[in-house]
């Protein structure tokens, strides 16, 4: 009956925490309520279980929960999740996301460096964020995790764990859908999916996705008279699944897809008379000239390529990538016992070539393949008392990075290996009707190689080559870091649909190699969570009200910060360390309600407060400076609010009218990823986006025909989801922001048969 809309957040004072816990315990007494009509069954703990039974902070909706809100991006998610972020990298642009779940970030993109959020479609991993501003389609539910998810979901879940499930073929059904959109900026967008029935046991399912939208941005004309389009977006996915159940104990499941990416992303930036030391080898230093004057102050006006160092072409920005996965899900009932095996292989390709001022730019690119294995048996034991479950898991990821600024003449190119070997069990105990153990544990071995090849080079047309060079790398180094990541929960059912949970776990993100501070290694970072939680379902099924109070011991921060140079010279040089310690704290709350047949309403309410315990870096010419107490970065305050009505029109017809607002606060820039100890001078403005959505369903014209107005960012709020600030005092200042989309809208017919 709900399909949750929930957004994300941060800081919390005491008199939040005894007003929730006071509408919790209201809540619980008003009595039993009976069990979900519409429950959403989830796979959180890699088994099947009604979402409000997991001991989980946990978000799940399905695709028409998605589509009813009007949005289209897997970025999209973080609207519908509270304490969930996501936002383009503010120097890479869209093309490599940065998560945060709870405090904890994926803010590093390259190879050498694990994340902080394990992404999955349909069991494969999806270690990078490219794919993270591309389109869903064919999707039967998105889960969102909160908090350490290692025992089940490996090393690079401290923050939390997301679960995208594509749908399955259908046995002995031929059935499909087509849709087409059109919209403002050019919109034009065509989907279709079939899913034949090739017998008695197997049946295949298809699917293709094509979206284009004109550029709402362009280059400043007043430069050299560039007028070229920015913000545009061309995507093509292609999906094929079979589906083979020859027996009531086998079934096998194999998904393949392909998809291409193609935009330009919109930057505003204002540069002064700035110079930019940029280390050409350790401890080498040149002053590169940033910018000679201010480029337009119009959000929508971004930069191009003046195309002046060896006689390239003018030409704009540019992000492209293309990815290919294939994974195979087997499982075989053996009686006593479930066994389940995901393999999955994925290789992607991405290149981005971004403003680094005027008549400069810099590339970023990234080539890699992974292959996985996950092997798990489960089961249960004293008259269903116990679930248990064990398994293993493999992972070979290798590739190549490039960071090539070619007027500046550098080039950065370099090869990373990660090997991944993990063995783990997770098990729940019914020590009563109404009272349930749970304990796992796993232990992961990661071997990480680095190789850093020195200067790369381009081609013929002006890119970089992603290929070894013949006189070796300049640097190699191997490591191997194993870690236990654990987790103990204890959940307390009082009536049928209210859980009341205690959980802690602790998860950990492997270390490896700088690939700027050639031979500095970085340990493991490691989280210790402390949660507490409640999902209730009251007032006849009529009312959903859930929500979380956590605290998270993180240790060993895998940050860059500055550190003195060799020599006792006072220089120092920027690279990633365990330079740190912080507490998190924070919580959640998801509300939704039915109050008459037909029309639902919720909101949530998040907050996340991180601060460093403990941060210290050097500083220019000697001593530290203590950055103790300040916020580790990530949103603090968020809100959502939404609402649905659909009534009948005439027989046959129903109208449905759909809303919903997410806000999220301040944001201070930070900029020590940038350049070391150049203290953050700028702050992204607090916004509000309103989405809003009247569909029309004809459910006689073929299996159903489907036709909905949307509009998202329906005030045309200005606002600006990524950035940094750079401040260099009398030599001015370095601004960069990425623009948020403008109000779009669009018609969207969908045809089922």
């Amino acid at each position: 009956m709900f399909g949750p809309k929930s957004i994300r957040g941060s800081r919390l004072g005491r008199h939040a925490l005894l007003g929730s816990t006071a509408i919790a315990v209201m809540a619980v007494s008003v009595g039993e309520a009976k069990a979900q009509n519409n429950e959403i069954v989830v796979t959180a703990r890699k088994v099947e279980e009604n979402v409000q039974d997991v001991p989980i902070a946990i978000t799940a909706f399905t695709e028409e929960t998605f589509e009813e809100a009007g949005l289209t991006e897997f970025a999209d998610v973080a609207q519908l999740t509270p304490n969930f972020d996501i936002r383009p990298n503010a120097i890479a642009g869209s093309q490599f996301a940065v998560s945060t779940i709870r405090g904890q970030t994926n803010a590093f993109f390259t190879l050498n460096i694990e994340q902080a959020i394990a992404v999955s479609i349909d069991g494969a991993p999806i270690t990078r964020g490219t794919s993270l501003f591309s389109n869903l389609f064919d999707v039967e539910r998105v889960e969102v995790l909160k908090g350490p998810q290692g025992t089940l979901f490996g090393k690079n879940s401290t923050g939390g764990a997301v679960n995208v499930v594509t749908r399955a073929p259908v046995i002995g059904e031929f059935e499909g859908y087509g849709q087409f959109t059109v919209g403002n900026f050019g919109r034009t967008d065509a989907e279709a999916v079939v899913n034949i029935p090739l017998g008695d046991t197997i049946a295949a399912r298809f699917g293709a996705q094509i979206t284009h939208r004109d550029g709402f941005g362009q280059t400043d004309p007043s430069l050299a008279g560039a007028n070229f389009e920015l913000a545009d977006d061309n995507e093509l996915s292609l999906r094929g699944s079979v589906l083979f159940e020859p027996t009531d104990t086998f079934s096998l499941r194999i998904n393949a897809n392909y998809k291409e990416v193609d935009e330009a992303p919109v930057i505003q930036r204002g540069l002064e008379n700035v110079f930019l030391p940029i280390e050409v080898a350790p401890g080498v230093f040149i002053q590169f000239p940033l910018a000679l004057a201010s480029i337009s102050q119009d959000p929508f006006e971004g930069d191009f390529f003046a195309g002046t160092a060896g006689g390239r072409p003018l030409r704009r920005p540019f992000a492209r990538s293309d990815e290919f996965n294939i994974n195979a899900t087997a499982t075989l009932d053996i009686g006593a016992a479930t066994l389940t095996s995901v393999t999955s292989y994925r290789e992607q390709n991405s290149l981005s070539e971004l403003q680094n001022a005027i008549s400069t730019s810099i590339f970023l690119g990234q080539e890699s393949q992974i292959f996985a294995q996950e092997l798990r048996l489960n089961g249960q034991a004293f008259e269903d008392r116990l679930n248990w479950q064990v398994g293993a898991f493999f992972s070979d990821e290798s590739g190549f990075d490039n960071d090539t600024l070619p007027e500046a003449g550098q080039f950065q190119l370099n090869r990373s290996e990660n090997r991944t070997f993990s063995l783990f069990t997770q098990n729940s105990f019914d020590v009563t009707d109404n009272i349930t153990l749970t304990g796992g544990l796993r232990w992961t071995s990661d071997n990480r190689q680095f190789f850093d090849n020195g200067p790369g080079s381009l081609d013929a047309a002006g890119l970089p080559i992603f290929q070894l060079g013949t006189t070796g790398p300049l640097f190699e180094g191997d490591e191997t870091f194993d870690a236990f990541s654990w987790l103990i929960s204890l959940d307390f059912k009082p009536v049928d649909d209210v859980l009341f949970y205690w959980s802690v776990s602790r998860g950990f993100r492997s270390g490896g190699f700088d690939q700027d501070g050639l031979g500095t290694i970085f340990e493991p970072e490691f989280v210790t969570n402390y949660e507490t939680g409640w999902k209730a379902d009251l007032l006849d099924n009529r009312l959903r009200f859930n929500g979380s109070v956590f605290l998270s011991d993180y240790t060993d921060i895998q940050i860059l910060a500055g550190v003195p140079l060799a020599g006792n010279t006072g220089a120092v040089q920027t690279v990633l360390d365990n330079a740190g310690e912080a507490t998190i704290w924070g919580f959640e709350l998801e509300l939704a309600a039915e109050p008459v047949d037909g029309l639902t309403f919720g909101g949530t309410l998040a907050h996340t407060n991180g601060e460093f315990d403990e941060f210290l870096e050097a500083a220019p010419g000697g001593g530290f400076i203590d950055r103790s107490d300040e916020p580790i970065g990530g949103q603090e305050w968020t809100f959502t609010i939404n609402g649905r009505y659909e009534f009948d029109i005439a027989e046959g017809v129903q109208l449905g009218a759909s809303g919903n607002f997410f806000w999220v606060n301040d944001l201070e820039l930070d900029t020590e990823a940038v350049i070391t100890n150049l203290a953050s001078g700028g702050t992204l403005e607090s916004y509000g986006i309103l989405n809003a959505q009247i569909d029309v369903n004809f459910e006689d014209i073929g299996e159903g025909l489907n036709v909905a107005l949307f509009a998202n960012n329906l005030t045309d709020e200005l606002f600006f989801p990524a950035g940094f600030v750079i401040p260099f005092g009398a030599l001015g200042v370095i601004d960069n922001r990425i623009t948020g989309d403008p109000r779009t809208y669009g018609v969207r017919v969908t045809q089922k048969f």
